[in-house]
């Protein structure tokens, strides 16, 4: 009869672990059910049998839980008297530290405690204390539902016999669980190298090497234009020869490209003459130059300065001729950088 009554408590304690959802209250909690099968000391002259168990389990920690383990069946003696025979075990399980096996799923235990072996033949019954040791491994098949084997010693402290109980069964366990952490998104691509991802370029297949904006689009390139003017005056004059209005015209036209730049022509002379006279004499070849830029060209003469320096800065040595008619000059140079 009791038989009969355990395999119906076990069988309704799967088929309440198969149906629960996760929604029951989160303790850790841990039911067992499952097949065992007994090898007894031969010394007690019983016949190996089958029983179902059930076990509850709580756990602790990662690594330690308390449980308790029920089981009963009938066997026979040798003499073929039919007998009844239970257990209940109270212990401790021992999981290794980490999971182990495909997908991180199984984890060896030990398993250890003390409990009370009952076997009843009718006219003959009796109750003995037991220490049990065994070593099991789980399988979690899903985060809450798995598998479990096991093979328990266990030693009878009143009559110094030695059983064994080997079972199968399967486990549901009722605490929290961890959500499976989320894929992690691709990292976007960046198919053209510019530094801007796919998602936000908005000029695909922009050349290695490209300075880009944020969408990803070529920035202008700076581009530099400069200019030099150089006029060279006869001995005390401030006459403009004819074969410089050629370069002068090129001026004209940058300054007319460039339209907010603002020129100071500078006039030198050489060291010949009174000091205070040279420096008159270049003002007038500088604004020579300024006036042929504004009345020949159109040139704004706002954007025009005219700069004396006198003898101040020669290029070359005043002490030949050659070097005296170098330093004899109106001078503009112009540099402006600039955006396509």
């Amino acid at each position: 009869m009791k038989q009969r009554i355990l395999a119906g408590v076990a069988a309704a304690a799967v088929t309440a672990v198969a149906m629960s959802a996760p929604a029951v209250s989160e303790v850790p909690l841990t039911i067992n059910a499952g097949i065992g099968y007994w090898h007894f000391d031969g010394d007690r002259r019983f016949d190996d049998t089958e029983t179902p168990w059930l076990g509850l389990e709580y756990a602790f920690t990662d690594n330690w839980a308390a449980e308790i383990l029920y089981a009963e069946d009938s066997s026979r003696f040798s003499d073929g008297i039919k007998a009844d025979v239970s257990t209940w075990q109270v212990g401790m399980l021992y999981y290794t530290g980490s999971y182990l096996g495909d997908g991180n799923r199984v984890r060896p235990y030990l398993a250890f405690g003390m409990g009370e072996i009952d076997i009843d033949a009718g006219a003959f019954d009796t109750v003995e204390t037991t220490a049990n040791a065994g070593a099991g491994v789980r399988w979690m098949l899903t985060p809450r539902f798995g598998a479990r084997l096991e093979a328990r010693l266990l030693h009878s402290l009143d009559e110094n016999e030695n059983d064994f109980l080997f079972n199968a069964g399967v486990n549901y366990y009722f605490g929290t669980v961890s959500e499976p952490a989320p894929a992690a998104a691709p990292a976007p691509l960046d198919s053209d190298g510019d530094g801007v991802t796919d998602d936000r370029d908005q000029c695909p297949g922009t050349p290695r090497g490209t300075r880009v904006d944020s969408v990803g689009c070529p920035l202008p390139v700076a581009q530099v234009a400069s200019i030099k003017l150089k006029v060279n005056f006869d001995f005390d004059s401030s006459v403009v020869k004819e074969h410089y209005f050629a370069d002068i015209s090129e001026l004209a036209a940058f300054l007319k490209r460039f339209d907010d730049l603002q020129v100071d022509v500078e006039g030198h002379t050489d060291s010949v003459g009174p000091e205070n006279y040279n420096q008159q004499l270049s003002q007038r070849r500088a604004q020579a130059v300024v006036d042929l830029l504004v009345n020949q060209h159109g040139i704004a003469a706002s954007r025009l300065e005219a700069v004396g320096y006198g003898e101040a800065r020669p290029v070359t040595t005043n002490d030949t001729a050659a070097g005296r008619a170098e330093n004899r000059r109106v001078m503009a140079t112009l540099e402006v950088e600039y955006k396509e």
